[in-house]
């Protein structure tokens, strides 16, 4: 809730001519920022509108923090605008007038509004306003039917900082940065796939979401690979991207195109598996409209044979039926999931600012650290059951086939992502890590040869015993027993 200074002294000031419910209304409006974190000039010296002049509480709260900037009210109420006129009769600061037109007519020489508040009747001069002013703040509600989406992307060229509040939703969503030239890019790491990569390139060329750029990095594959890439390219200019380098792994290809992207968010995609045309525009709709750092959609598992079976999938969010869609209150019961890293978009900030990158050393299942630092560190997460990833099953030299020596891999992936999760992390981020370490070697046990079974069992008690020592020994060894592990 906000607080403002002398507040009550200037609810007081609210002529008894303003209906008690217009005036309550105001109050609880201000009080819980229903208009956003701004409620007045950034400019001292500015000029501001309100359209929709209420109670006038919003006008007078601004006067007293920007006492010397001009300040308009668009009122077209008669009583509303008789009574307003009583409390600002001695301001002249304030000017009233009583339609947007006659505002327009009347102040010919305001050309940049540095504040401007739009109350839901009138949300439809937030129009003339866009195409008459230079506007640095607006914040409006939209009508129950619009989406924030859709109204944000018509609104965000023409303002500096912009607020949609929202009355289905009962909330409000800001913007303060411009309009992102590429919304999503997706990084494809490409190596072997010959025979699978044109489907999978063909499912990303033909995606809804216009300001979509494809990244194919040919990790020095053997095969057509980068020919292939190379052919999307000139065909797609602008659309896809294609990085050629050394082999250097899975890990150093996403790196790689993470580091060429210039998207608001990122996505992944195996290059032998494919998407649903509307997976993009969906999931950056879903981000937007939610302030969401990573947006998660649904997938199916593709066997060769043309089968496909949903994921086995953990429903966290807060909306619908079995809590399969909307804001993810509860990200930690998401951190034990299967690595899905493809089925996301991740805001490249949130990458960056935690230096959230997939370690190079670490030649297969980098994607383990990588999903599970991003889910952990993420300030806000929205889902949706819908299924838009096809995960291809059953591909000769994928990774989660193996059941040899390769599988040692997980004691490296473990070296490196729990003292980087256990220098900042609660506890009960902790415990979750330590159930994905004994999710994974439980897994591989299961898959192992005979022969290797008992010494990976050794490293990963050894792994368990030493890695989580911050961890209360009762907790430690009580996930350990219930794994199997003691």
């Amino acid at each position: 809730m906000m607080k403002f200074s002398n507040f009550h002294s200037l609810v007081r000031k609210i002529p008894l001519s303003i209906p008690a419910h217009i005036r309550n209304e105001d109050i609880v409006r201000l009080e819980n920022a229903w208009f956003g974190p701004r409620f007045c000039s950034q400019n001292r010296n500015g000029v501001s509108l309100f359209v929709g002049g209420l109670s006038g509480l919003e006008c007078l709260v601004h006067r007293h923090y920007v006492p010397d900037a001009k300040v308009h009210i668009v009122e077209p109420d008669s009583s509303l605008r008789t009574s307003l006129s009583d409390l600002f009769e001695s301001d002249d600061y304030v000017v009233i007038h009583k339609s947007l037109a006659a505002f327009i007519e009347q102040e010919k020489t305001v050309k940049k509004l540095d504040f401007v508040r739009v109350d839901d009747p009138h949300y439809a001069d937030v129009w003339t306003l866009v195409k008459h002013f230079e506007i640095i703040t607006l914040t409006t509600e939209i009508p129950f039917s619009y989406s924030v989406y859709e109204i944000s992307e018509r609104l965000r060229p023409h303002v500096s900082f912009l607020y949609l509040a929202h009355h289905p939703s009962r909330k409000g969503r800001g913007f303060d940065k411009p309009q992102p030239e590429i919304a999503v890019s997706v990084v494809v790491p490409a190596y072997g796939v010959a025979a699978q990569l044109p489907q999978c390139l063909d499912s990303l060329v033909c995606q809804t979401l216009r300001e979509l750029e494809i990244i194919v990095v040919n990790d020095g594959s053997p095969d057509e690979c980068g020919q292939i890439a190379d052919s999307y390219a000139e065909k797609y200019p602008g659309r896809v991207v294609v990085i050629h380098k050394d082999n250097g792994g899975c890990a150093s290809a996403r790196n790689a195109g993470v580091a060429a992207a210039r998207g608001r968010f990122i996505g992944f995609v195996d290059g032998d598996d494919w998407v649903t045309p509307d997976m993009y525009l969906d999931l950056y709709k879903l981000a937007i409209e939610e302030a969401a750092d990573i947006a998660q959609g649904g997938y199916k598992l593709a066997y060769e044979d043309g089968s496909e079976v949903s994921g086995n999938d953990i429903y966290a969010g807060n909306e619908g039926f079995f809590k399969r869609a909307g804001k993810v209150d509860d990200p930690l019961l998401l951190l034990t999931g299967q690595p899905t890293i493809w089925r996301r978009i991740y805001d490249r900030e949130l990458l960056i600012e935690n230096n959230i990158t997939f370690p190079e050393n670490i030649k297969r299942f980098d994607d383990l650290p990588f999903q599970f630092e991003a889910l952990s560190l993420a300030r806000r997460i929205v889902t949706t059951a819908q299924e838009y990833y096809y995960y291809r099953q059953g591909r000769v030299g994928q990774d989660i086939l193996a059941k040899d020596e390769k599988l040692f891999v997980h004691f490296d992936i473990f070296d490196y992502l729990t003292p980087r999760i256990t220098s900042w992390a609660r506890a009960n981020v902790i415990e979750k890590l330590m159930q994905v370490e004994l999710n994974t070697h439980a897994w591989a046990l299961g898959r192992l040869e005979p022969n290797l079974v008992d010494d990976y069992k050794r490293r990963a008690i050894q792994s368990l015993s030493t890695g989580y020592s911050m961890l209360p020994s009762e907790v430690r060894n009580g996930l350990m027993k219930r794994n199997n592990f003691l």
